[in-house]
């Protein structure tokens, strides 16, 4: 999928460190079927453009006029590249020490044409390999259409870009978000944020870091997740939450890519690629005035959008087998019971089907058939009555999740009730018109 090797096309980011001209063009002759390769000639333009942005891969000389090459390992790790030295100078003591600053490759001058594509192909098979595990252990489907869009992610050079994931809870958003990661960034971290799950008054200084004694409770320096994600991966699951001072604060240091740590006056910068994840409809929250459009279109460089379970119902059987693999016991649906957990609505999705597995093995029957399918969907919000089975959802999915739910079926059932008319369903859920028609654009009604 990703590897010249394998003939398919590579997108890497490369950058060339080399003083001799001569050089330069067999290593750009060499490495243009990788990828866009760039080149710098001194140690002074080299740290420019590392500074600029961040390469996949960073392929350095030694001898730099009267510099040294080995001084710009160090920033070339820090910025997430993958660094080979290439170097007709044997000194056994400068080898190690540019190992030990962390080269993964010191290559020979002179067999560059025959030896370097070795590693850049195995660099690539090792990129392609985490997408083989992905789809085979983490993210299971049959879906041949998600399939080649994930595949087609995965060609892309993330550094330093914006990658906006959506679509409803449990469908595997965090999961796509460490898969992008580990294929980008393969020397660096990923730092992972939660917004909801963060105090509104204590998510500036999640985000930003803050100084000692710069508020109450603050007993010592922090390091925020921006500066945390330096030349890796920043992860904000659930953006859609962020309060809109900080959105304004976030969009200003994404912009600047620098920021103040709260109660400093001394501007940090950073440089990472950016993911964000939600469940929530950003659009109808732009239109409510919630969330920033500029914001928006600042994180939504490429959005891709996870299908719900029930988009996917050829992939249930294939999800239930797999989650049967962590329990030693097993269990038989038969056919018809299959078909009805293909038809089920899954409002919880994949995590919801997870745990559906889990009490299916551990039912004193091994073999399922329909009665006992329908007992088990009986509890849960998607088949239930008004509060029936409230307790379970929200344990498992979260009180937003069941709110959400609550709030789309009961709008349904009173549209039907009252024949679509908005007025006669205002007044009977004794709710506003304006949150009547927040719920139509959250959940994207028509009637």
């Amino acid at each position: 999928m990703l590897g010249v090797k394998m003939g398919m096309k590579s997108n890497l980011g490369i950058l060339i460190i080399e003083d001799d001209k001569y050089a330069r063009l067999n290593l750009r002759e060499i490495l243009k079927p990788y990828g866009i390769v760039d080149e710098a000639t001194d140690a002074a333009s080299a740290f420019q453009k590392l500074n600029e942005r961040t390469y996949d891969l960073v392929l350095t000389d030694i001898e730099l006029g009267s510099n040294s090459g080995v001084e710009i390992i160090p920033t070339i790790v820090r910025k997430g590249s993958h660094c080979i030295v290439v170097s007709s100078y044997e000194c056994e003591e400068v080898i190690e020490k540019a190992y030990n600053l962390g080269a993964k490759h010191y290559l020979a001058k002179f067999k560059l044409k025959e030896f370097l594509p070795i590693y850049i192909n195995k660099f690539l098979q090792e990129r392609s390999a985490r997408f083989e595990h992905f789809l085979k252990e983490e993210f299971i489907t049959q879906d041949e259409e998600l399939i080649q869009d994930l595949k087609n992610l995965c060609d892309i050079n993330w550094k330093n870009q914006s990658l906006f994931i959506s679509g409803p809870t449990g469908t595997g958003k965090s999961l796509l978000g460490k898969l992008i990661h580990d294929i980008t960034h393969t020397d660096s971290k990923l730092v992972h944020l939660n917004c909801a799950e963060v105090a509104e008054n204590l998510l500036e200084s999640e985000l930003f870091g803050h100084e000692k004694g710069a508020f109450t409770g603050a007993d010592q320096r922090k390091d925020g997740k921006l500066k945390l994600a330096q030349g890796g991966t920043l992860f904000l699951d659930e953006v859609g939450t962020m309060p809109l001072s900080m959105q304004q604060k976030l969009l200003k240091a994404l912009d600047e890519k620098t920021f103040y740590p709260v109660g400093s006056s001394t501007p940090v910068k950073t440089d990472f690629t950016l993911i964000t994840a939600t469940c929530e409809d950003l659009q109808a929250k732009i239109t409510r005035r919630e969330f920033r459009e500029d914001l928006f279109f600042r994180i939504s460089g490429f959005q891709f959008h996870l299908k719900p379970l029930c988009e996917r119902s050829n992939d249930v059987e294939i999800l239930l087998r797999h989650f049967q693999k962590s329990s030693s016991r097993r269990f038989v649906i038969k056919p018809e019971a299959m078909e009805a957990l293909k038809k089920y609505p899954w409002p919880g999705n994949i995590r919801e089907l997870m745990k559906l597995s889990e009490r299916l093995s551990q039912n004193l029957n091994g073999v399922i058939d329909l009665n006992a399918i329908k007992t088990f969907l009986k509890a849960t919000p998607a088949n239930a009555n008004a509060m029936e089975g409230w307790e379970e959802h929200v344990l498992q999915y979260g009180l937003r999740s069941y709110i959400n739910y609550m709030e789309k079926k009961a709008v349904e059932e009173s549209m039907k009730r009252n024949s679509g008319k908005i007025t006669a369903c205002i007044k009977e859920l004794k709710i506003s018109s304006s949150a009547f028609y927040r719920i139509l654009q959250d959940h994207q009604l028509h009637f």
